[in-house]
């Protein structure tokens, strides 16, 4: 058999059976071969897979280990990683590698990167003034990236596994209404057409893309029973229509008598308009379905002209949360109505304890030491019970 030259790799039989080939891509420093190889069943497959790796390394799309920059690794990753986000996902991810990672750390190669640059990354983003939140994404994404990297035995370690972020001060940029700012946001917004989705939100805990892709269709207002199936997100500023933001998200919901006479209404009013032919609970002036980015606005419009200061339509949601949470309801059943996917999330994000609260739990010193079910018990008739510990009537 004709002997390769080299360069052009080999194919081996394996005691399995099966074949193994390898292709040389270069050197390292030490002068020890880099080599990328793979095993397929037969030898005429393992020899096309030899023969395609040669023209992948030849057309650059097979670096050698060693010199892969991690501003040309997080692209290729991101690309694989594309059948799995969301496009919102998807189009966040670009953003922040683009504006974020590849300025501060493309320029590193994969094998030199240490976890002190990354963590000086970090510091300088926020020293720069960007978020918690930013910060965050910045290192799921770079954690996740050279965890592909090592699975690929690019790399041996994941760098990105033990550097922390800095130290943040804890705050909460968004906002929950108390019941009374409530009253306030909802007689402005009611002087708008749309004021009746505002009331709707507050009510349900719907999100934004939720509750613009909701459909009459997805509604049985005689079994008071709403079906969240849809959502719509904005991506560079196109308006995208797809499932809910996470599996928890496609839910169905209980509706108060009170929302229910709300969406009746609403009914009652598209049908004065005219839209009685439009498919979405929500529509503009026209029966087309609401854009997303319009009810921002005009939530913070609505917000400022009732002296409120800023408030986002999100926080309406914040709003729903936090007031179901003072009520009592448990948290686990707030967050399935909310469509997290855990309850921690509702319980760090979006529980905020109104001062009412604060003024209703506070207690004398006695009001803590004495149990209260004693009292109750010895304030009580004491309980009687025959031979067989059933009670007396």
């Amino acid at each position: 058999m004709k002997r390769r030259e080299n360069g052009e790799g080999c194919v081996k039989k394996l005691p399995s059976g099966s074949y193994r080939w390898q292709v040389t891509l270069g050197f390292d420093e030490r002068g020890k071969q880099l080599l990328k190889s793979g095993t397929e069943k037969t030898k005429k497959d393992a020899d096309r897979a030899r023969v395609q790796a040669l023209v992948d390394h030849q057309r650059g799309l097979l670096p050698v280990p060693s010199q892969i920059r991690l501003a040309d690794w997080l692209p290729r990753w991101l690309e694989l990683k594309r059948p799995n986000l969301a496009p919102k996902t998807l189009a966040n991810y670009a953003y922040v590698i683009e504006r974020h990672l590849s300025p501060l750390l493309g320029h590193r190669k994969l094998q030199d990167l240490k976890p002190s640059e990354v963590r000086g990354a970090y510091v300088k983003l926020a020293d720069q003034g960007f978020s918690k939140s930013l910060l965050h994404q910045v290192r799921v994404i770079l954690r996740q990236a050279l965890q592909e990297a090592v699975f690929d035995e690019i790399v041996a370690r994941n760098v990105a596994e033990v550097a922390r972020l800095p130290s943040f001060r804890r705050s909460k940029t968004a906002r929950a209404l108390d019941a009374e700012e409530v009253g306030t946001f909802l007689k402005v917004a009611h002087e708008h057409r749309l004021g009746l989705l505002f009331e709707f939100v507050i009510a349900s805990g719907l999100r934004r893309g939720e509750v613009c892709a909701l459909k009459w269709a997805h509604l049985d207002l005689d079994k008071a029973q709403l079906r969240v199936r849809e959502n719509i997100t904005v991506v560079n500023g196109t308006a995208t229509l797809g499932e809910p933001k996470t599996e928890s998200g496609v839910r169905d919901l209980h509706l108060a008598p009170d929302t229910v006479a709300l969406l009746r209404k609403h009914q009652q009013d598209q049908l004065a308009e005219g839209l009685g032919a439009a498919s979405h609970v929500f529509t503009n002036a026209r029966g087309e379905r609401l854009y997303p980015d319009s009810l921002t606005k005009l939530a913070g419009k609505i917000a400022e002209r009732a002296g409120l200061g800023a408030v986002r339509f999100h926080d309406l949601r914040h709003t729903y949360a936090s007031l179901m949470l003072s009520m009592g309801v448990p948290m686990e059943v707030v967050s399935e109505k909310l469509g997290h996917s855990r309850p921690s999330t509702t319980a760090d994000i979006y529980r905020h304890v109104f001062a009412e609260e604060h003024e209703r739990h506070t207690f004398a010193l006695g009001d803590l030491l004495i149990p209260k079910p004693l009292r109750i018990r010895s304030a009580a008739k004491p309980i009687e019970l025959d031979e067989d510990n059933e009670r007396v009537a």
